[in-house]
């Protein structure tokens, strides 16, 4: 079971315990339903995530999941737009017969309903927790968590600079879930929404029509997997400037993402896959995370499991960042997801002594403590090509590395300026591999008359890899090399003309 940190609350054997810890004095009938919640062995938990409801009258906000009776007869793909309807109405029908069969003041406020799985998110009291997790009809429940962007010029390390000029990802969409996307920006199509460039989108965060971009994070992801071509300081385009975006707003009003806003917008992503159809969604990339698991996690979040298998069921791969805690034996959840592609960092070029911010739990040899961080350590250390940085989270289930550091991609207007000189960290190498299979997908269509499934982008991508060890913890893993990756499919020259890119950055 993998570590968070502290035990989860599922396991019934620690049940007094725990009450003890989030319970004060007084509360009562809290205590007793907190109990009879947490012994039901549904309820994924921590003592300080149920803390709010220690006190009677104290609510918390869950994602639950029901039992579903017709799984067996579900689609067993949702690519076709005939199966994903045939889903969503086979799932609503579940949904439906269970609040029927509930009061609504037994179940607690709905925030939101999923689509393609029979879960919704509610804020519950601890009563109605303990009832919903006595149900018959329910099978997990799990916190409503909150995912922060993983915050900290790699396009040659991994040899896609040159496939750049001959499959640029063009025919393949990006989901692009994060602080959402400037869609005003020229370099992704701008202005206007939607655009040559961004498709399309929405904002789950807040439940809004406009995924626009304010804090600057979302654009530079975007940018990196397919900003324009240009040659603009050491601005030189996406990796795969050919793919389109479709810009999801994942955060609300508190820059954070929940669980059921990110779930959403990966359902976004299945239900509006061949909107455009000649530029299907076959990648979702999201650079954000949280928490601290030392293995694989999709016993802790059946909800993040069960979607991203519906999203591999529609042929979408999932990238997600590793973190930047500097953890040596695990990484932030979703990038946990054995469904998940999880990515780390490795540093693009040797470019001076970095001093960067991670967790005390790090193994990082140049760690020192400091007041200027608020885990109270940094680590410094010189750059070097295809080195770990100390802040990348590595685990022995992590899956590859990608190019980070000092990116020059896009940024948002309502940071006051078109681009963003010091982009990095797994937040910049996710969207590095996003892009890498944007172009694989495109290279797949051409060559090979078809897109590859997620298992194959998999496969293709790690099998290729150089692979690199992080100093630190000694696990080896493969860094993308795109053009490898490519050449493992068969070409002809009918298929090898280059596209009109400029000399000056093709090479």
């Amino acid at each position: 079971m993998p570590r968070r940190f502290t035990i989860l609350t599922h396991l019934s054997v620690f049940v007094f315990v725990l009450v003890a810890m989030v319970t004060p004095a007084g509360a009562g009938e809290a205590t007793a339903d907190l109990t009879a919640a947490m012994a039901s062995g549904k309820l994924r938990a921590t003592s300080a995530e149920l803390g709010k409801l220690a006190a009677d009258g104290g609510t918390g906000s869950f994602l639950v999941l029901l039992k579903n009776p017709s799984r067996a007869a579900a689609p067993a793909s949702l690519e076709a737009d005939a199966d994903k309807a045939a889903a969503r109405q086979a799932n609503a029908a579940v949904l439906e017969a269970f609040f029927a069969r509930k009061k609504g003041a037994a179940i607690g406020e709905i925030s939101r309903t999923f689509e393609y799985m029979p879960a919704f998110a509610v804020t519950v009291t601890a009563a109605q927790l303990a009832a919903l997790a006595q149900s018959d009809d329910v099978a997990a429940i799990e916190v409503n968590g909150r995912r922060k962007p993983a915050l900290r010029q790699g396009i040659p390390l991994m040899n896609a600079q040159a496939t750049r000029s001959r499959y640029s990802g063009k025919g393949v969409a990006v989901a692009v879930c994060d602080t959402g996307v400037d869609y005003n920006n020229t370099y992704l199509g701008g202005p206007g929404f939607p655009n040559a460039v961004v498709l399309g989108g929405y904002d789950t965060g807040e439940q809004k029509a406009d995924p626009m971009d304010k804090d600057g994070h979302g654009t530079s992801v975007a940018g990196i997997v397919a900003g324009a071509l240009g040659d603009v300081a050491n601005y030189i385009g996406g990796v795969a400037p050919g793919a389109k975006i479709y810009a999801l707003k994942v955060t609300d009003a508190s820059g954070t993402g929940p669980d059921e806003a990110i779930i959403a917008a990966w359902e976004w992503a299945i239900t509006n896959q061949n909107k455009v159809p000649e530029s299907p969604i076959r990648i979702i990339n999201l650079s954000m995370g949280g928490g601290y698991f030392t293995s694989l996690c999709d016993d802790s979040y059946e909800n993040y499991v069960t979607a991203a298998a519906n999203a591999a069921k529609a042929g979408i791969t999932i990238f997600a960042s590793a973190g930047n805690e500097g953890y040596c034996d695990g990484l932030n959840n979703p990038a946990c997801i054995s469904g998940v592609i999880s990515v780390g960092a490795v540093y693009d070029a040797a470019f001076g002594q970095t001093e960067t911010c991670i967790a005390e739990e790090s193994c990082a040899p140049s760690k020192e403590a400091t007041t200027g961080c608020d885990s109270g350590y940094y680590a410094p250390e010189a750059s070097e090509a295809d080195a770990v940085p100390a802040y990348s989270n590595s685990a022995s289930f992590l899956t590859l590395f990608a190019s980070s550091n000092k990116c020059n991609t896009l940024q948002c207007a309502a940071k006051g300026s078109t681009f963003n000189t010091d982009f990095g960290g797994t937040s910049a190498a996710s969207p590095y591999a996003a892009g890498a299979a944007a172009a694989l997908q495109n290279a797949a269509k051409v060559r090979l008359g078809h897109y590859l499934t997620p298992a194959e982008v998999k496969a293709k991508l790690t099998e290729t890899g150089d692979n690199i060890t992080d100093a630190k913890v000694a696990v080896t893993k493969p860094r993308i090399d795109l053009g490898a990756a490519i050449d493992t499919m068969p070409a002809s020259a009918s298929n090898l003309l280059p596209l009109d890119i400029p000399a000056a950055i093709r090479n």
